[in-house]
């Protein structure tokens, strides 16, 4: 098992507020995240949007390709921990297969102001 990359990002969220609630919210929302995150996140807060949205961020800092597709990169939840995982989809799926990537780990977290995400790509 060898780290093939490391990826962190930290989300402002009182400007993910106001993205959200602002006028082109929808479709930064309909954009960004997947069905299952919008449930997800919906129910409880901002800052979910905000650490999920600094998930996608990381994993994508961490394969060094910039930002391909918001939906590509999906923050889903562990039944019976609530430990956060990633599923990804798409080109960057296709990238990960391509660089024998076989797991994805995250690391989530927020306070008061921000929401941090810390990504790590394992071969």
């Amino acid at each position: 098992m060898n780290v093939i990359g490391l990826g962190t990002d930290i989300v402002d969220i009182t400007k993910m507020k106001k993205i959200i609630s602002g006028k082109r919210g929808k479709r930064f929302m309909e954009n960004t995240f997947t069905k299952k995150e919008i449930e997800y996140a919906k129910c409880i807060s901002i800052p979910k949007f905000a650490t999920c949205f600094a998930a996608k961020e990381a994993v994508y800092k961490a394969f060094e390709t910039g930002w391909i597709e918001g939906k590509d990169v999906e923050v889903l939840r562990e039944k019976e921990t609530g430990a956060p995982r990633i599923e990804l989809h798409g080109e960057i799926k296709k990238i990960a297969k391509k660089r024998k990537i076989r797991k994805v780990l995250v690391s989530l977290s927020y306070a008061d102001s921000s929401a941090v995400a810390v990504a790590l790509l394992i071969s």
